[in-house]
């Protein structure tokens, strides 16, 4: 009985890590939609700016052109961070889909094995019921 109750616990504390990696595989998903909406961010700006860049105004030094062309090359040198905070995320995201795979088959792992454990007792007991049976009817003959 007490194996049983132990056995029925560590499925129990399975089920309970599945289900908490579940969540933390929401809360990376989430993470990575946020960088993603980053990087689409910067790309527009990007984008903006270059149209921007490329519209002649009169009178532009050398000077605010430089300044024109080191800003863009921020903006860019930005994007490129950004795009690599998205693949950490998305790296992150994966792992932690991974973590909870295992812990999801540990958990049914576990429910089986407690499934075929209760399946052999219920077996046990009819055999012994019709063993009982089978005594009590060659005892009346």
């Amino acid at each position: 009985m007490r194996r049983r109750k132990s056995l029925h616990s560590l499925q129990r504390l399975a089920e309970f890590a599945a289900d908490a990696a579940s969540r933390d595989v929401g809360t990376r998903l989430r993470a990575l939609r946020v960088e993603e909406e980053r990087l689409r961010q910067v790309d527009g700006f990007i984008g903006q700016y270059d149209g921007l860049a490329l519209a002649t105004t009169p009178g532009l030094t050398i000077g605010s052109l430089k300044g024109r062309r080191d800003f863009g090359q921020r903006l860019r040198d930005a994007a490129g961070r950004q795009r690599q905070a998205v693949e950490d995320s998305e790296q992150r995201y994966r792992e932690q889909v991974e973590r909870w795979r295992e812990a999801r088959a540990q958990a049914l792992a576990l429910q089986r094995f407690n499934e075929r454990i209760e399946e052999r007792r219920r077996d046990r007991r009819e055999r012994r019921e019709q063993a009982t049976l089978d005594d009590i009817a060659r005892q009346r003959r």
